[in-house]
């Protein structure tokens, strides 16, 4: 997610997090991704990879059964106290055990593959591939790179603290060899001139 130039360290605080996604329209873009492309039901188990403070949770149906991996400690934290009766648990995403908990219907990852280089990323997906059922989806969002767009939109992916932006071409190719992948590219999720990739993989 764009950080307008604040300083990095200042985003693992979960408060300058919270306020800075606020800021720039965040949750607006949270709910839409979710709405229109994840598309949760009442009943589903869901799988919140990179979840951060629990963000998700907010735009959910209910009921549903929820998981939410975060490396921050802080952040964890943060979402055991705002949903405590969500399940959150603080480990790195590509070696996270959700052996007790799978399968779920949907995974998620708002905002983490551009955190990820190429085989991390794959590692990812691989991961949402074991613990996902059969026809269930995984679906991402992340900043991405496009010929042309406006020197504000460049300026703030250019900042991001993930070091591992794509342009859509290259973000398809993480998923590819691992499935059938949809993707859109759009430009009004935030507030800010911004761009982002939906990418949905469905798995076989």
């Amino acid at each position: 997610m764009a950080v307008l130039n604040l300083p990095k360290s200042a985003l693992s605080m979960s408060w300058v997090f919270g306020a800075y996604q606020r800021l720039v329209g965040a949750p607006a873009c949270h709910r839409r991704f979710i709405e229109s492309y994840a598309r949760p039901k009442a009943g589903d188990r869901i799988v919140d990879l990179g979840c951060g403070t629990g963000a998700s949770l907010e735009h959910l149906p209910q009921p549903i059964s929820y998981v939410g991996v975060d490396l921050s400690q802080q952040y964890i934290d943060t979402a055991r106290a705002r949903f405590p009766k969500a399940r959150f648990l603080c480990s790195d995403i590509l070696t996270v055990d959700l052996s007790s908990y799978a399968p779920f219907d949907l995974a998620m990852a708002f905002g983490v593959l551009h955190h990820l280089d190429d085989a991390a990323a794959g590692g990812l997906v691989d991961l949402a591939r074991r613990v996902v059922r059969r026809g269930g989806l995984l679906v991402t969002i992340d900043p991405c790179r496009v010929a042309g767009q406006p020197r504000v939109a460049k300026m703030l992916i250019d900042n991001d603290r993930g070091r591992h932006i794509r342009d859509a071409e290259r973000y398809r190719k993480l998923f590819t060899p691992r499935g059938q992948v949809e993707t859109v590219v759009l430009s009004d999720m935030l507030r800010v001139p911004y761009s982002m990739i939906v990418a949905r993989l469905r798995i076989a």
